[in-house]
């Protein structure tokens, strides 16, 4: 199952910046022999028949619309000692894969994320909102457990205890990469960083899309709550979280002000994306709460 140095695998669901994405893996810095490209379609077949085409090394299709089983898929036909992955809305930096596959490689870690950096940021929103996980600086914690976790955008792990954690939740719509993390870390690995490897992502054009991803987000936070929550022992969450950006983003008024009146409306518009993803967290806790019954805000 390991003949290749790694299994780059794409979830992905009707998104034709995939291509770009598949360009952005088909020109990297290591030998095109020592990976493969796994495509897995999850509720679309844009890409049906293209094995072999746009660097795709193999291809498949699930009608269930979860990027964890899109990503199990991928698993299961993986041949890479390491598997990577990253989403249709990114592009990967040239040695993206050579130092990703470093890091996991000395051994110490069974995860690793790499940065990941705005991508041709266009609209006010896009230039001015937090990217994902704050462009995954360092690690980050939610409060289902006190373990690190690394975003899919920009993740890699050993594939064997990958395995033997037992992959990807299906059942987790968002946050199946924290899953993935926590599995390994109850069994004793760790996660690290791998700053070299890096990834670009297209964040979101509008500021109503980008409530809805935080709003998306929080939802499924409270999903993985209630999932490890008999090893938490927590009887509540009240995530701070909302509150805090909010704050963030009072604090800098004064910026915010001087900003405008010097004519650059940059700090001020951060600061307004701060609160529609504070609101958009705050939403998603109370839709979470609701949905799945659990005492969370």
């Amino acid at each position: 199952m390991t003949d290749l140095l790694a299994s780059v695998v794409v979830a992905v669901r009707g998104d034709p910046r995939v291509r770009r994405l598949l360009a952005s893996l088909a020109s990297q810095t290591i030998p095109q022999e020592s990976y493969e490209v796994i495509v897995a379609e999850n509720g679309s077949a844009v890409l049906a028949g293209t094995d072999g085409a746009y660097g795709i090394t193999r291809y498949t299709c699930l009608e269930q619309a979860s990027s964890g089983a899109a990503r199990n898929a991928g698993l299961s036909l993986a041949r890479g000692r390491f598997l990577l992955l990253t989403d249709a809305d990114c592009v990967a930096r040239p040695g993206w894969i050579e130092h990703l596959t470093a890091r996991l490689a000395a051994g110490d870690v069974a995860a690793a994320g790499g940065r990941i950096v705005k991508h041709q940021p266009v609209t006010w929103a896009q230039r001015h909102a937090i990217t994902v996980v704050d462009g995954q600086r360092s690690l980050s914690y939610l409060p289902a457990l006190p373990l690190p976790y690394v975003a899919g955008a920009n993740a890699g792990f050993a594939a064997t205890a990958l395995r033997e954690a037992g992959g990807f939740d299906p059942e987790l719509l968002s946050g199946n990469d924290v899953d993935a993390c926590y599995r390994l870390g109850l069994r004793g690995h760790r996660v690290g960083l791998a700053p070299d490897a890096v990834i670009e992502h297209d964040d979101r054009a509008t500021a109503a899309a980008h409530f809805r991803r935080f709003y998306r987000y929080a939802v499924y936070q409270v999903l993985l709550y209630a999932k490890y929550k008999h090893l938490s022992g927590k009887r509540y969450v009240l995530d701070a979280y909302p509150l805090r950006r909010a704050l963030q983003a009072a604090a800098g008024v004064p910026g915010c002000a001087a900003g405008l009146l010097r004519g650059d409306p940059g700090p001020a518009s951060a600061a307004v994306l701060q609160l529609i993803e504070a609101a958009g967290v705050l939403c998603g806790d109370l839709s979470g709460a609701v949905r799945f019954r659990q005492p969370y805000l």
